[in-house]
């Protein structure tokens, strides 16, 4: 499969998974694993764990960063995650919107990201979205789409 059709297939499903089940509540089992992975992601970064990062994302995870074309795989992200844990940043997301959909094999999560990296000058908020599908290991990230927003 190709990256724009994966891209492309992506968008459609988001629009699905958003007309089909919309749920902030921490009410059903796959919104609390899915909050729990949010929970992981924070702890990782608090813990300067690049390798804690990761495990939450497919290994071929496509990654939208803002102004970069989309790629496949783990090495972009491996590149930021090792960078902002060897930089020891905090970096903490919060969930602002979490589409399910009825059948629970897709999930879209949506937002906030407040990043501070003292030793590269950054105090910076941005907006994420990730689309997760549950595998044998939980709920993993096959997309992270995310920007940075402007001062």
């Amino acid at each position: 499969m190709n990256l724009k059709m994966s891209i492309g297939g992506i968008a459609l499903a988001t629009v699905l998974a958003a007309s089909v089940v919309s749920t902030d509540a921490k009410d059903n089992s796959p919104s609390i694993e899915l909050h729990e992975l949010n929970d992981k992601f924070n702890e990782a970064v608090s813990n300067h764990d690049a390798e804690g990062i990761l495990k939450l994302y497919a290994d071929d995870t496509i990654w939208i960063e803002q102004g970069k074309p989309a790629t496949s795989g783990l090495q972009k992200p491996r590149e930021l995650f090792e960078f902002v844990t060897a930089n020891k940043g905090e970096v903490t997301h919060s969930v602002d919107t979490l589409f399910i959909s009825n059948d629970g094999t897709l999930a879209v999560m949506i937002g906030s990201v407040v990043a501070k990296m003292e030793t590269v000058g950054m105090d910076a908020t941005g907006t994420y979205l990730y689309v997760l599908k549950p595998t044998d290991d939980g709920w993993k990230v096959v997309t992270d789409m995310w920007h940075q927003h402007a001062k």
